[in-house]
């Protein structure tokens, strides 16, 4: 029988932000063909675990994987792997569209001017 990889894998993830503990020690295993969400009041930790799944965020300690990828290690396979929308857009709306590409381009870590492969 052959071992199945998680899809999301985390061991005492813990993120801090100065004083303030925001992610707590999370142990978290989701499979593949699993629907899972994040249910909890503000402040809970939702958004601070999907920063760091995404690898927008650093955590402080503990570590997670991504279909199979450290998202400290190897960030560029974990965003190959995922998709992510986040629920508010921030600043996007004042973007020009070069400069929304170039930050799109900088999240992958495309050199600016590098033009198409």
């Amino acid at each position: 029988m052959t071992a199945v990889t998680p899809v999301v894998e985390t061991r005492g993830l813990t993120k801090r932000y100065g004083g303030f503990l925001a992610l707590d020690g999370l142990d978290l295993t989701i499979g593949p063909g699993v629907v899972f969400g994040f249910i909890g009041p503000n402040g809970a930790g939702k958004t601070t675990t999907m920063r760091i799944l995404a690898t927008l965020l650093e955590p402080s300690g503990g570590e997670a994987r991504v279909a199979g990828h450290s998202v400290t290690r190897d960030r560029r396979a974990v965003r190959d792997a995922i998709g992510y929308m986040p629920d508010a857009f921030g600043v996007y709306d004042n973007m020009k569209v070069w400069e929304y590409l170039d930050f799109f381009a900088a999240g992958y870590g495309i050199p600016q001017g590098a033009g198409p492969p």
